[in-house]
C-alpha cells in the first residue's frame, strides 16, 4: 500500500478536487484506491444525525467506497470538541484514534490518499498540524498551492519544502489566471525545480468549476422559492450585492455573467435590472415580499427567486463561506475537472515518484 497525503498551504485550493481526480485516475488505471481525511474542521450531520466530514462523504460516493464515511474521517473538531479543549476535560487520545483508522482505510488498497487540513494552519489545536502528520506518519506529501500572485506562488512552495522536507514529493499550482499560465509554466515552475520543489503540474483557473449551484445556495440559506420555473441545477459563478442606485448597479450586473443578485425583496428596481441581464438568481433578504410582477417575469426567464429572513450582509457571508471553493459533484463539472488534469499535471511522474 502506497499512502499519498494531499494537503494545501491556504483554504480554497482545490485540495479535495485533486484528490479525487487522482483516486479516479488511479481507478481507472485498475488500481484499488481508498480515502482517508484524519482531521476534519468542516463537520456536518448525515440524514441520521451522525457527525461526519463533508468532503469524506462527497469522496466517498464519488470512489464508491465501502468504508463507512464516520470511519475515514476519526478527529472531527466541532464546537463540542472545542469546549472540553478548553475547559481540560479531554481525554481522548488522537494519534491512536488517528493511527487504527488509518490502519483500517490502508486495508485491501493499493493507493490511500490522504486529504490534509483547509490550510496549514489546521489541527494545532490538538497538536497535529499537516507537518505533525506528515512527518509523525511518514507520508509522502503533495502539496497543493494555490495561485495569489507571483511572489506567494514562489514563497508558498518553497515554505512546503523548507517545513516538510523530506516528505514533500513536489506541488501542484492550481487557479492561474489565463494570462499568467505561461509565465508560470516557463518561469516559475522552472525556478522552483532548480530549488528542489518538483512541481507536477499547473492548473489554469476555471471559474465554473467554483460555481455553486442554486440548490446549494438555498440550502445554505434555507430559502423559501417563490418562483415555479427556476433551475436548481444552474451554476451560480458570481455574487453581486445590490445595494446602489440603478444607475450604478447596471454597469456591473452587464459585465457580470451567471450571477446570483442578493438585494433587499423591495428594491423593484434593482430586481428589474438584474433580470435583463445574466442573472441566474435573486436573493432577496429580510423577508420582505418581491412585487408580483417581478415574480412573473422571473418565472418567465427561469430565473429563480428566493426569499431569506435573514440581513443582505448575513446572506453574503452565509453563501461566501463555501463560495469560491472547487466543487465538481456535478457529472458535467467533474469531467471537466478530470480533462483539464489530465492536460496539464504529469501523473505519470507523479505516480512513479510515489511508487504507485
Amino acid at each position: 500500500m502506497k499512502p499519498l497525503y494531499i494537503t494545501a498551504v491556504v483554504t480554497f485550493s482545490g485540495k479535495t478536487a485533486l484528490t479525487l481526480g487522482l483516486g479516479r485516475k488511479l481507478q481507472a488505471a485498475g488500481k484499488s484506491v481508498g480515502y482517508f481525511k484524519p482531521i476534519s474542521s468542516q463537520p456536518f450531520r448525515d440524514t441520521d444525525g451522525a457527525l461526519i466530514d463533508e468532503d469524506a462523504a462527497f469522496v466517498r460516493r464519488m470512489l464508491n467506497l465501502k468504508t463507512p464515511t464516520k470511519a475515514l474521517s476519526p478527529v472531527i473538531l466541532d464546537d463540542r470538541l472545542m469546549y472540553t479543549l478548553l475547559s481540560g476535560q479531554n481525554t481522548r487520545d488522537f494519534v491512536a484514534e488517528i493511527r487504527q483508522a488509518y490502519d483500517q482505510a490502508a486495508q485491501g488498497v493499493d493507493v490511500l490518499l490522504i486529504e490534509g487540513g483547509a490550510s496549514m494552519r489546521d489541527g494545532y489545536v490538538i497538536d497535529l498540524s499537516p507537518i505533525n502528520l506528515a512527518t509523525s506518519f511518514d507520508w509522502p506529501t503533495l502539496g497543493v498551492v494555490r495561485y495569489r500572485d507571483d511572489l506567494k506562488l514562489l514563497d508558498d512552495a518553497l515554505s512546503l519544502k523548507f517545513r516538510l522536507e523530506k516528505h514533500l514529493l513536489g506541488v501542484v499550482i492550481n487557479g492561474v489566471p489565463a494570462d499568467a499560465m505561461a509565465k508560470v509554466n516557463e518561469k516559475a515552475a522552472a525556478f522552483l525545480e532548480k530549488r528542489g520543489v518538483k512541481v507536477y503540474g499547473v492548473l489554469p483557473q476555471q471559474q465554473a468549476l467554483m460555481a455553486i449551484s442554486v440548490e446549494e445556495v438555498r440550502n445554505i440559506l434555507n430559502a423559501q422559492v417563490l418562483t415555479k420555473h427556476g433551475n436548481d441545477n444552474a451554476l451560480i459563478e458570481h455574487l453581486s450585492v445590490g445595494a446602489m442606485s440603478v444607475e450604478a448597479a447596471l454597469p456591473r450586473f452587464r459585465r457580470t455573467l451567471n450571477k446570483a443578485v442578493i438585494t433587499g425583496g423591495d428594491r423593484s428596481d434593482l430586481q428589474a435590472a438584474a433580470l435583463e441581464t445574466s442573472t441566474v438568481a435573486l436573493i432577496l433578504s429580510g423577508n420582505l415580499q418581491p412585487n408580483p410582477a417581478i415574480v412573473a417575469r422571473a418565472d418567465e426567464l427561469g430565473v429563480t427567486v428566493m426569499l431569506v429572513p435573514s440581513s443582505t450582509i448575513e446572506a453574503v457571508e452565509s453563501i461566501e463561506k463555501v463560495f469560491g471553493k472547487t466543487r465538481i459533484g456535478q457529472p458535467e463539472k467533474l469531467a471537466q475537472f478530470e480533462a483539464i488534469l489530465s492536460s496539464h499535471v504529469d501523473t505519470a511522474r507523479l505516480f512513479t515518484d510515489l511508487g504507485a
